[in-house]
């Protein structure tokens, strides 16, 4: 006796099949994607070069490791967040540094002090150099709009505080350095390495499960009733 089957749902749960599936797929790759990233930002930490830094080069989303140099302008320096960190409430501290015409804004790691207060204002207009992980910029939707009339920075877009201050022609990433070529105090640089999240595999042990689910409702709902 042939058995003949929902042509709705058998739609539906072919469509439904192959779009789990697909997200399954699409997240394996971003798995081994993202993998990359990690092996290689481990291998720049694990052996720190002192190369400069290919801005031209550097895409949007990318990471680079390595070094920038140029004239230290602290006078243009803000105060990205805030930040907590050991339930004391700071900001970032953001410097730019003029690299033959192109300003890099680097990342001098947390503090709590105002910045009339902190130890940068001697090296105005020195040359500098700074060494550590180049990325990208990132914020969501529920970060405050940034208010450059009161110096205000809650989301760290670049081209926005680089009209702001004056700039021309800034980098497409913020430089988290790690080690600085003068000795501000003991807290500058501070910042921390840096990995990026990387869940793709349970990702994608949740999309191929739901479709392995879906399968095995319309066997048990229609052909196994059958």
């Amino acid at each position: 006796m042939s058995t003949r089957l929902p042509f709705w749902a058998t739609i539906f749960t072919v469509a439904g099949v192959i779009v789990l599936c697909g997200l399954g797929t699409w997240q394996v790759q971003r798995l081994s994607w993202k993998n990359d990233i990690i092996a290689g930002l481990n291998a720049a930490y694990d052996n720190p070069q002192s190369q400069a830094i290919d801005i031209a080069a550097f895409t949007p989303g990318s990471y680079a490791y390595g070094r920038i140099s140029g004239v230290f302008l602290p006078d243009k320096a803000i105060l990205l967040g805030p930040k907590t960190k050991k339930d004391k409430i700071g900001y970032d501290l953001i410097v730019p540094v003029k690299q033959n015409g192109t300003a890099v804004f680097v990342n001098m790691g947390w503090t709590a002090s105002k910045l009339e207060d902190l130890p940068i204002h001697h090296l105005q207009n020195k040359k500098v150099w700074f060494e550590g992980l180049a990325r990208t910029p990132r914020w969501n939707s529920f970060t405050p709009e940034n208010d450059p009339e009161k110096n205000l920075w809650y989301k760290p877009d670049l081209n926005e505080i680089a009209a702001a201050k004056n700039l021309k022609n800034p980098a497409p990433f913020i430089l988290y350095a790690e080690r600085a070529s003068h000795k501000f105090d003991a807290s500058f640089p501070n910042n921390e390495r840096w990995m990026p999240a990387n869940n793709h595999l349970q990702y994608t042990v949740f999309w191929f499960t739901m479709a392995l689910a879906l399968c095995a409702i319309y066997v048990l709902r229609f052909i196994r009733k059958s």
